[in-house]
């Protein structure tokens, strides 16, 4: 089975849920003996050893576009005056990528286009037209909603309100558009399978979760604090960075009153305040090379988000790693573990407080909770089940 696949980036080194949830759905395809192609945009061309190292890793073929799409003041003004099409699929639109496609199409038959989120819908469908076979599109959020929630959380007075209120608007009629064309949706949630499903009739979408390499995120013996929270993440998106703000500054000095505690925060790209000193308890190390000793050593993994959508793939490495988690329902948003399977869900502040103290003044049940998380991943969330699924759905699609 060939698959022509379809990134709005480079899905490499996996250094976010983003780029994990891509790059590790491209491996198990080709580990069940799909042959892959990816097309990916990209701000700046990968070096050839970076580009090796992606396809060493999936054994899938990579191609490159290069294709700025980065929200500039230019393309925030023209989106302005275009009453249809919103920021975010305009600043994917590539005639370089469609002419490859194009290419690629004349050259080699391909099964089935699977396009990774909203974002390359519009070349998908195109793609799927010129060769005649299915798009599936893999949409990891339902990318309106997240412009919805964004505009809820911003004063009525501020500037920016109208804008992003505008955009989800005209996200969400194109968001209808693509799904109702495309053969099929393949959702990351079940959530997001009945949500997407009723906004037409003709659209098709059924569940196919995210996977986790329970091989590389699992419970190790290293030295664990008990009074050790652990958070990992992109810092990139505003969003992430405002919701770790308000954790610090509301809940962290409330903890610190009862326990000597450590904050520590991974990732790239990490704002300075958080790698200072200047917070008590907070260590921001960033980029770490083997992010599964670093959970190992913490006893329980954070992750507050009031805006968001799709799932929260980090979430589901802790687990992974052994590590009870207490999130915030737009963060645990699409998980369907429950509390006895180690995701604790809070929505207020008192909330998080008591739920910190609760297992860490218990840490027999934060280590059960734990043992219970990880049993839950290999449940339901490994990458060969999610591959099945995924061929399974080709295939019923060229019958």
């Amino acid at each position: 089975m060939k698959i022509l696949q379809l990134s709005p980036q480079f899905p490499f080194p996996l250094s976010d849920g983003g780029k994990i949830s891509i790059a590790n759905m491209t491996r198990a395809l080709v580990s069940s003996s799909c042959e892959v192609h990816v097309f990916c945009l990209v701000h700046t061309m990968p070096s050839e050893q970076q580009i090796q190292s992606f396809e060493q890793y999936t054994g899938a073929k990579c191609s490159c576009i290069l294709h700025n799409t980065r929200n500039t003041p230019l393309a925030i003004l023209t989106s302005l005056f275009d009453n249809q099409t919103p920021l975010y699929i305009r600043k994917h639109r590539s005639l370089e990528l469609k002419h490859a496609i194009k290419l690629a199409l004349q050259k080699e038959s391909f099964d089935a286009i699977l396009c990774d989120h909203t974002a390359m819908a519009e070349i998908g469908l195109f793609a799927s037209e010129l060769a005649d076979i299915p798009c599936i599109v893999r949409m990891h959020n339902i990318e309106h909603v997240i412009w919805e929630r964004y505009a809820d959380r911003l004063s009525k007075f501020d500037p920016r309100k109208w804008f992003i209120q505008s955009q989800a608007k005209k996200l969400l009629n194109m968001e209808i558009e693509f799904c109702s064309k495309a053969t099929h949706l393949a959702m990351i949630t079940e959530s997001d399978v009945e949500k997407i499903s009723s906004f037409h009739s003709a659209i098709s979408a059924s569940y196919i979760p995210v996977g986790v390499d329970t091989a590389i995120f699992k419970p190790i013996h290293v030295t664990k604090s008990i009074h050790g929270l652990i958070h990992a993440t992109t810092y990139d998106w505003v969003h992430n960075v405002e919701a770790l703000d308000w954790f610090i500054a509301e809940i962290l000095p409330e903890i610190q009153k009862r326990f000597s505690i450590e904050l520590v925060l991974l990732g790239k790209h990490m704002p300075e305040h958080y790698r200072n000193g200047m917070i008590p308890g907070l260590i921001g190390k960033g980029y770490v090379e083997d992010i599964n000793v670093e959970l190992n050593k913490a006893s329980i993994y954070i992750a507050p988000l009031f805006v968001g959508g799709g799932i929260r793939i980090k979430i589901l490495e802790a687990m992974s790693a052994g590590l009870p988690v207490i999130a915030s329902p737009v963060s645990a948003e699409g998980i369907l573990a429950k509390r006895e399977d180690g995701l604790i869900i809070c929505s207020t502040k008192e909330e998080w407080i008591l739920e910190i103290f609760n297992l860490m003044d218990n840490p027999i049940v934060s280590k059960e909770l734990g043992e219970k998380a990880r049993s839950f991943i290999e449940k339901n969330h490994s990458w060969e089940f999610t591959a099945n699924r995924m061929m399974h759905l080709i295939q019923q699609l060229n019958a």
